[in-house]
Order: structure tokens, then sequence, then C-alpha cells
């Protein structure tokens, strides 16, 4: 089920057909603003449309998807909140607030805003699994297994829903049960990329590396923008002592992602190890550029100045 957050249709109670019709029209440009990704100039539109009809929770929940996209999140979480004030069964809003609220790291709001949906729409399999998200990213593992499982109950086919589960298992460091997970996920989507390298980080973990490394380079194939999918296939060549191919793949990570710190300190790891020590170096000087308290590139850094000359 996709969910559709932009809501055209509205009735709004306005004391005159002028006025309805002009809140109309300024709701309308709004939402072909946001659907152009023109964020600003929709806040403009919804801004009017709610200035001329205040009490209508549509276009205070238009505004607040024009905020979230643009990074606003707290702008956001309050004209969801405002919306929810209007019309209390506004299961978008609830939806979207909760996003937003675990975006923050609120997860104890975010999964209060999913029960919430839950109870409202219960057969609604994704407001199970983004209350699963929400647990899973507070570390409640064993509630955000019973809200995937809810899910898939609800939706057989949800394939982002056994990917997590998978996550879980993996969490719980039960890897075997990982890889089944993950394996009906990539007969539901074999083009999902984040599948096929779950799997793999999943089989690495058994210490299966051939397996490891067929499924990291299936992810690079579906995927070939996936950075995190060369990191993984590195590391498990780096596992293989294939360090020229564990280089090429950080390389490549680098390429994709020139802000991708944990291909840095893994590169430069490698370089240590294999006595390249000024590329080392250079690695460890871009991590604490974008990382500056990253303990493992200063200590490495340290290493290295006290080597002999």
């Amino acid at each position: 089920m996709k969910r559709s957050f932009l809501m055209a249709a509205i009735v709004l109670s306005l004391s005159s057909v002028l006025l309805a019709q002009t809140a109309q029209d300024h709701l309308n440009r709004g939402i072909q603003f946001y659907k152009n990704k023109q964020y600003a100039e929709a806040i403009v539109s919804f801004n009017e449309a709610i200035r001329l009809s205040p009490g209508s929770p549509t276009p205070w929940f238009n505004r607040a998807q024009a905020n979230y996209y643009s990074g606003k999140i707290d702008a956001a979480i309050a004209d969801y909140s405002q919306t929810l004030r209007l019309k209390p069964d506004y299961l978008d809003a609830l939806f979207q607030r909760g996003l937003a609220n675990n975006k923050k790291g609120n997860h104890d709001l975010a999964i209060a805003d999913y029960t919430q949906g839950i109870t409202l729409a219960p057969a609604d399999s994704q407001f199970w699994y983004n209350r699963g998200i929400a647990q899973y990213d507070k570390g409640n593992l064993e509630y955000a297994l019973a809200d995937y499982n809810q899910a898939i109950k609800l939706n057989p086919n949800y394939m982002k829903a056994f990917v997590n589960r998978g996550a879980v298992y993996y969490k719980k460091k039960l890897f075997d049960l990982a890889v089944v997970e993950l394996t009906t996920a990539i007969k539901l989507d074999p083009n999902n990329a984040e599948a096929w390298g779950n799997r793999g980080m999943s089989y690495s973990a058994l210490n299966q590396l051939d397996l490891a490394l067929a499924d990291y380079s299936e992810a690079v194939r579906v995927n070939p923008k996936y950075a995190k999918g060369y990191l993984d296939r590195a590391i498990a060549y780096n596992k293989k002592r294939q360090n020229d191919l564990a280089i090429a793949d950080l390389n490549q990570a680098i390429g994709l992602d020139p802000k991708y710190t944990s291909a840095y300190i893994f590169r430069g790891a490698v370089y240590f190890d294999t006595k390249k020590y000024d590329l080392s170096k250079a690695d460890m000087t871009k991590v604490l550029e974008l990382s500056p308290n990253n303990k493992f590139a200063a200590d490495l850094l340290a290493r290295i100045a006290a080597l002999p000359k």
C-alpha cells in the first residue's frame, strides 16, 4: 500500500464562496510547487491558504509536508500537531508526525503516534512496520520483531518488513534466521540492493565469505551507486587477504560518497596494515576533517607518527 500525502480535495468552511475559492487556489498552487520540489514557494502558498482557512486541516498538513521535505522538522511537527488538533483521526498526519519524531530521535513520541494510528487503523501494515522501526531505533528489539511480524501477517509481500526483521535477527546475532528473512525479501524484490547487502553481511558473520562476496556483488550490480555495498565487499575481500580488490572497492565507495567516513577509516586501516603509511595518514587526516572526534583515526595517526623515520 502506498500512502498519498497531499490532499487536494478539501471542503473549506468559510463564510463566502469567493473566499473558499481563493484559499483553494493557494492550496492548489502550493501543491504544484510541492510536486516540483519547490518547497519554499509551496510554504508561501500554504501560508495563504491557512490564513484564509485556518480551520481546515488540509493546508496545515500540506505545509507540514513541505516543511518536512525542506528539512524543517520542528516546524513540520508543529504543523502535523495542528492538523491533528483540527482532525484527530487524520491518519496521514499521525503517520508523518511519527516519521518526523523518529527522525528527531524522539522515539517514544514516534511510537505513541504509530500506536494511535494502529488504534484507528489496525489493519494498516505501514503503521505496524514504522512502529517497528521506532522500536528498533530505541533498542527494543523484541517489540520491533513483534511489530514486523504483524506487518507481515497483514501484508505477506511486505518486502521491507522482511529486510527489517532480518536486521533484528542480525542484531540479535541470529545470523541463520537473518539469512532466511533476507532470502524471502530477495525473492519478493530481486532488485533491492539493501536486501542483497544485508544477506551478504549475515553470510560474512557466519564466515561464509564466498557467499557474502556473491551477495555484495549482486547488491552493487542492481544498484551501482550503492556505496555501502562496495564498503562491505571490501571488508570481505580484506578478510580473504585480497587487499588490492578491497582498495579498489573502497575507492569506488569514496568516489560515490566523498564524505563516507567509514570507507576512509577502513581504507586507511588497510593501507596501514600493508605498510603504506603515507596513504594511511592521508585517509585518517580526512576522517578527522569529517569527524573531528574520531578516536580510531586519532589513535592511528599517533601510531604513524611514532613509527621510526
